[in-house]
């Protein structure tokens, strides 16, 4: 047998041991709002173009700064999305907008910014090759990961067993990779606006699992009462359920005591097909500590009352399952969106405009009703992503001219929230 080295001996402790806990940190105690301001997916190319962001008199030009500058705004943990490519090897090949950007490599990185502020990190296993959300869905590839034993055959092939398998095994070489970072992991969340499948078995995809998934489409789901809420508890959450749970059992032989969320999207959701999208995952073994939703309160353009849907929500999914709520996706806009992806995400809803100081005040109103009915968070979306088509959204203005991205009034409030 090779002799254990010192640290050989300390990472073998540390494994067995589980996930660090911080006795300390930024704003943290133990009866407050998770204030998830991190690090969003534009900080690192804001920094490649030059550009610095401030706040009153704290400047930030790199990462680390930048979150140091959140933690100054209120900032309680960081967030970081994970998708199953491991690398930045330059393949581009698949959706060249997410491959690298959420890959396995990228995440460490923002782990290592947590693990030296001691900041806790909510990380978002996808189990996407690249990306996936409510209305786009993708199977995960696992091709860079020789460790896990895996059938040779394309996902859509897998059983449901195979499939449980693999994801297990993943889970916990996910886990042990992000461990060795040192960093600190309060909460997992699994999938991403997880409304209409996970790992591949999703509404529109070839899969073993259920054939009949191949030929649907989101339009038969929205068409259904409730967003298809019954057809998807028999033939697509119930599956889902397994697969989550076989992930979090890989995740718990890394983090013994690692609790757990799952979110969908309010955008195309009612308080009935919400709850029983969580129940569901509760009956096939998945059992969440947080519920989570995604909120962009002035998207949902067919609807005249967004905001009482979504409390209504809120509320009966607290009621039903007896857990927080954690808003894991939030935006308002601070400016009109003449046009691009989001020209229809700028409808204002009842009482408040689209302006800077009404980004402020909504936020800060729908917190407080938070506070008295369930609600344990907030994640504000993509807050650096300071250019394009999001700029509206983000919680900076930029100027092009001087290369300054100077904070908005949001800021102050998640300062003010604990």
């Amino acid at each position: 047998m090779k002799k254990l080295t010192v640290t050989a001996l300390l990472v073998s402790l540390f494994m067995t041991i589980g996930f660090p806990a911080y006795a300390s940190g930024p704003h943290q105690n133990g009866n407050q709002m998770r204030i998830a301001l991190s690090l969003g997916q534009g900080a690192k190319s804001a920094f490649e173009e030059g550009y610095v962001f401030k706040r009153g008199n704290r400047t930030a030009t790199n990462l680390e700064q930048l979150q140091k500058l959140y933690n100054e705004a209120g900032a309680t943990e960081m967030f970081v999305r994970i998708n199953t490519k491991r690398y930045n090897d330059g393949d581009l090949s698949v959706d060249p907008a997410h491959a690298e950007l959420h890959s396995l490599e990228s995440g460490l990185e923002i782990c290592r910014v947590a693990s030296k502020l001691r900041m806790p990190i909510n990380p978002e296993i996808m189990v996407a090759y690249t990306y996936m959300d409510s209305f786009s869905q993708q199977a995960p590839d696992f091709k860079d990961y020789p460790e896990i034993v895996k059938p040779n055959k394309p996902w859509s092939e897998y059983t449901l067993a195979e499939m449980k398998s693999v994801l297990k095994q993943y889970g916990e070489l996910v886990a042990r990779e992000l461990q060795r970072t040192g960093c600190q992991v309060d909460y997992w969340n699994l999938g991403n606006e997880a409304n209409f499948g996970f790992g591949g078995v999703s509404i529109g995809l070839k899969t073993a699992v259920n054939p009949l998934l191949e030929s649907k489409t989101l339009y038969d789901m929205f068409v259904l009462p409730s967003f298809g809420a019954d057809w998807l508890k028999d033939n697509v959450w119930n599956y889902n359920g397994q697969m989550m749970a076989a992930l979090a059992e890989g995740i718990r032989k890394v983090d013994r005591n690692a609790k757990f969320s799952t979110h969908v999207t309010t955008s195309v959701a009612d308080a009935t097909s919400i709850t029983t999208f969580f129940q569901t995952l509760a009956a096939n073994g998945f059992t969440v500590d947080q519920a989570g939703i995604s909120f962009y309160p002035t998207s949902m353009t067919y609807n005249p009352d967004p905001v009482g849907t979504v409390k209504s929500m809120i509320t009966a999914v607290h009621q039903a399952l007896g857990v927080p709520v954690f808003i894991a996706e939030y935006a308002y806009p601070s400016s009109p969106i003449d046009s691009g992806t989001y020209q229809e995400w700028d409808t204002p809803v009842a009482g408040y405009a689209i302006s800077e100081s009404d980004q402020a005040r909504f936020t800060e109103d729908f917190l407080a009703w938070g506070k008295d009915n369930g609600v344990s968070g907030i994640r504000p979306w993509a807050p650096d992503l300071i250019t394009g088509e999001w700029s509206s959204m983000s919680l900076f203005n930029a100027d092009p001219t001087t290369k300054i991205a100077t904070a908005k009034p949001i800021l102050d409030v998640f300062d003010d929230c604990n």
